[in-house]
């Protein structure tokens, strides 16, 4: 296992057979840090962790054929990393969401704020007035045309590790809700229900995410479930999912290295 992190402190790293320091994803170095990496190390398997990667990984493994991208396919990372394309896909296919705009169109108060493109609960703010919604581009420095302006859900939060293969087999969905977070998701509790499962289940059907994928959303008190978020990655709570009795690398990772 290899193992690679930017802060040379990351627990991670005394865990893998060997580790490197990396430069952040959004650095015009990592894509060619990281590949000449997998080359030396003979990397069968790549994994990346991080949004600013992802995008990234493609082109870093498209001369490599016999390295496999522990990801979703391209089209799906492209739609769901910018929210605004995501959530103009979600509405066409009739998936529960928010109403979403751009900019500053107020719903209703409260409302949510955040970056067209971000990560990690950064710069997500809920704001009940115009004087909040003008501070917030100032502090951000953010434009109209990157902000996404959504009405609020009220219910309990859900985060959701969906483990799907290459061929689009879906082999698991593991929803958790969240108890506590901080930024991610710290604390939460594995629960069963249906109506998730059944929605990321239709999720994959209508963007063929083809690879592993983490959903989040609010569950109503009616029992319908509203998407927020759609990551293409493992979820940072990939550790409770494991826990939990699913391990989703090490399912996908076999899978990858047995179906052809």
């Amino acid at each position: 296992i290899i193992l690679g992190d930017m802060d040379k402190w990351a627990a991670g790293l005394r865990f893998a057979d060997k580790s490197y320091i990396l430069p952040a994803g959004k650095d015009e170095r990592f894509l060619d840090v990281a590949q000449d990496i997998i080359k030396k190390e003979k990397v069968d398997i790549f994994i990346p962790l991080v949004d600013e990667e992802i995008l990234k990984s493609y082109e870093i493994v498209k001369n490599m054929s016999k390295v496999e991208l522990l990801l979703p396919e391209y089209n799906f990372a492209k739609i769901t990393l910018d929210k605004w394309i995501l959530f103009k896909k979600l509405k066409k296919f009739k998936i529960p969401c928010p109403e979403t705009y751009l900019g500053n169109f107020l719903l209703e108060t409260p409302h949510i704020i955040k970056p067209r493109i971000g990560r990690g609960s950064r710069n997500v703010k809920e704001i009940k007035s115009k004087k909040q919604y003008e501070a917030y581009k100032v502090l951000t420095g953010l434009p109209e045309s990157k902000i996404l302006s959504q009405n609020k859900i009220i219910g309990r939060e859900f985060t959701i590790s969906v483990v799907v293969n290459k061929h689009g087999e879906v082999l698991a969905v593991v929803p958790k809700e969240v108890i506590y977070k901080r930024g991610i998701t710290i604390v939460a509790i594995t629960r069963v229900n249906k109506e998730i499962e059944s929605l990321c289940i239709e999720i994959q059907n209508r963007l063929k995410a083809n690879g592993p994928f983490n959903v989040q959303l609010i569950l109503r008190e009616d029992g319908v479930p509203i998407v927020f978020e759609i990551n293409p990655r493992f979820s940072t709570t990939i550790a409770l999912t494991i826990k939990a009795g699913v391990n989703e690398i090490d399912i996908l990772a076999s899978d990858y290295r047995f179906s052809g």
